[in-house]
């Protein structure tokens, strides 16, 4: 399965998945290793089909796009710190720790100190974080030559309210982890277990450390940095160091364009979303204008009406000097056509009627 999947340029897995989907047989896991030493089990048979046979394509798994080039700054500076990497060992000893590993170190003696002051065994066993096992000593030796060569280089390293570790580099924050591998296994339930049981399993999955360390870089980098170290049978953590330290001083940099071109791009939409805005009320402004430069029309045409009807009075043989209210026909023709000429939008001339236009807003009508 193997052999073939690289053939066709996809992984075994995914060549399986096509074998069960077109229910074609395969070999199980260990049919080989047992073919090996004449145990293998009866080939499978292939299935009887009633439907005619057809051309099944594979397609290859398209591969990856290569990472981009790291700036020639950056990629100088990286060459230029693996060149110190003679200068960049794990002591054998912890001689004149780091201070935050020495407060660590303090930290664990002080707690040692209350558990052989405490009486109560509950809370003494609580209260006791044990020795220090070769793994911890030996983290504790990693972590002090890599802070050193990280601020030899101009960095910071820093400890959070939860212990959290992180570098300021060019004034960014890398927040890192340093942890051993563990593994999953299955051991067998003690008699104490046993008794207490919920099923017919006699065995209990638990993970056991490996001894073998993962250095992690947790906060996001960009593309071309490695963010992850794990060491191997042929290659430990310590040979690593340099490249570590290498990535950390670059990331800074980086990290420091990656910010400032997100930052230009904020900028640039709420900019965008600012002219956006204002079109969209220079639209609304100029709509209501209009709106309200046809009321003043409708009202100019109604005006009409009343103009006609106003000489319409006029024309008629009547006496104007006949009381109504105390006013005589003749004033209140006149009232009549003062409330005219004060209605009449165009009495003042264009300059004035759109200068009121010009006075309305965003708000001056509700939709």
């Amino acid at each position: 399965m193997s052999r073939l999947a690289e053939r066709y340029g996809i992984s075994d897995n995914g060549l399986a998945k096509i074998c069960r989907r077109e229910d074609i047989p395969y070999p199980a896991r260990g049919y080989w290793a047992k073919h090996a030493v004449g145990k293998a089990p009866e080939r499978a048979p292939l299935p009887e089909s009633g439907q005619p046979s057809r051309p099944i394509t594979i397609y290859p798994t398209p591969q990856p796009e290569p990472p981009p080039d790291l700036p020639d700054d950056v990629r100088r500076q990286m060459e230029g710190i693996h060149a110190e990497s003679s200068s960049m060992t794990v002591s054998e000893r912890l001689v004149k720790p780091h201070a935050i590993i020495a407060a660590w170190l303090v930290d664990h003696e002080e707690r040692k100190r209350r558990a052989r002051q405490e009486r109560d065994p509950w809370r003494k066993k609580l209260y006791d974080p044990g020795a220090f096992s070769d793994s911890d000593r030996r983290q504790h030796r990693f972590l002090d030559a890599l802070f050193k060569a990280i601020e030899r280089q101009g960095g910071k390293i820093r400890q959070g309210d939860r212990r959290e570790l992180f570098g300021e580099v060019s004034g960014e924050k890398i927040e890192f982890q340093l942890r051993e591998k563990h593994k999953e296994t299955r051991r067998l339930l003690t008699a104490d277990e046993q008794r207490w049981r919920i099923g017919n399993r006699d065995w209990k999955q638990e993970l056991v450390p490996t001894g073998r360390l993962v250095f992690e870089i947790k906060t996001y980098l960009p593309s071309g940095l490695k963010c992850q170290w794990l060491e191997t049978d042929t290659q430990q953590l310590e040979g690593m160091l340099p490249d570590i330290v290498a990535v950390f001083v670059a990331a800074g940099p980086l990290l420091v364009r990656q910010r400032q071109e997100r930052e230009a791009a904020e900028r640039e939409r709420q900019l965008a979303e600012r002219r956006r805005y204002e079109e969209q009320q220079r639209r609304k402004r100029d709509a209501n204008r209009w709106r309200y430069f046809r009321e003043i029309a409708e009202d100019w045409s109604d005006l009409a009406a009343v103009r006609d009807f106003l000489s319409t009075l006029r024309s008629m043989d009547i006496d104007r000097s006949i009381e109504v209210d105390g006013r005589s026909v003749g004033d209140w023709l006149m009232w009549a056509e003062d409330w005219l000429q004060r209605a009449d939008p165009t009495a003042s001339g264009p300059e004035d009627l759109f200068r009121r236009i010009a006075e309305i807003k965003e708000w001056s009508y509700r939709d």
